[in-house]
């Protein structure tokens, strides 16, 4: 709200004395003016101190809805003795209560400070769709700015994370309790193909060996939630030992069915296959 609009010339002397600019009322900003002010604009006869609370009593005004009131100093009168400011009680009016006071004084300054404060808000208001322009553009802009967040979310995000699940070898963590099937431990796999001779070492050589080949084939690795042990795909455990550096820890009747390629595909695992270790 702009306080340097053109004023009409027949508001030009009121205006100059009760100026209606933006001010803090009950925790709002909003157009209003200052009681003396307008006290001094509507030529009333009466003190002011004695005349606004009079008016708010006789009316019933609500501080903080109405008017709020704070602390000021009067200004020193060189005619009299009073030379020094005297603290007094001051009030920030709305313009609702600006009117309404204007009007119950039922004179020409009264009627006039009224029209004036009427144009006032009809000016304020006359600038108020370029501020809605505004606010809508902001919230076009938020509007899709959550469109495209929520494309993302819903199609892009789970591409990358099925990605980096290839490219990383991230780690699916399963619920404890929760028996996947088609994954083993490296020790299970070397239980599976009957490599019971192993040194020591051979187990995290092997898992880290499936870890490799899984990532090379583009299968996920599952963690158990419960043991934090890595478990790997049977079909990557398979091409590790039937085809991949895994065959040379074959037993020899195992490793000479798989090179003749008499060798049928991994036992299938039970419904409920032994705890991993």
């Amino acid at each position: 709200m702009s306080t340097s609009l053109p004023i009409p010339a027949e508001f030009a002397e009121i205006a100059a004395i009760c100026v209606a600019s933006e001010m803090t009322i009950g925790g709002k900003v909003v157009l209003g003016v200052e009681g003396r002010a307008l006290h001094e604009g509507l030529k009333v006869g009466r003190a002011f101190r004695a005349w606004m609370p009079g008016r708010i009593e006789e009316f019933g005004f609500a501080e903080g809805q109405d008017f709020e009131t704070y602390d000021g100093l009067s200004r020193p009168n060189p005619d009299t003795s009073k030379s020094r400011p005297q603290k007094t009680k001051e009030y920030r009016l709305t313009l609702d209560m600006a009117k309404e006071l204007s009007m119950v004084e039922n004179n020409e300054k009264g009627r006039l400070a009224r029209r004036y404060f009427i144009w006032r808000e009809q000016q304020a208001l006359s600038i108020q769709p370029s501020v809605s322009v505004a606010q809508m553009e902001q919230r076009m802009m938020q509007a899709l700015g959550g469109m495209v967040k929520g494309i993302v979310n819903k199609q892009i995000t789970p591409k990358i994370e099925q990605l980096s699940q290839k490219v990383d070898g991230v780690l699916a963590v399963r619920p404890v309790g929760v028996a996947v099937v088609t994954h083993r431990t490296a020790k299970r796999w070397l239980d599976h193909y009957g490599i019971t001779k192993r040194p020591r070492g051979l187990v995290r050589r092997v898992s880290n060996a499936l870890m490799r080949q899984s990532i090379r084939m583009g299968y996920t690795v599952s963690y158990t939630a419960e043991e934090e042990v890595r478990s790997f795909h049977e079909v990557v455990a398979n091409a590790y030992f039937s085809t991949g550096p895994g065959r040379h820890l074959l037993p020899k009747s195992v490793k000479g069915q798989k090179e003749m390629g008499l060798g049928s595909s991994p036992v299938p695992f039970a419904k409920t296959p032994a705890r991993t270790a």
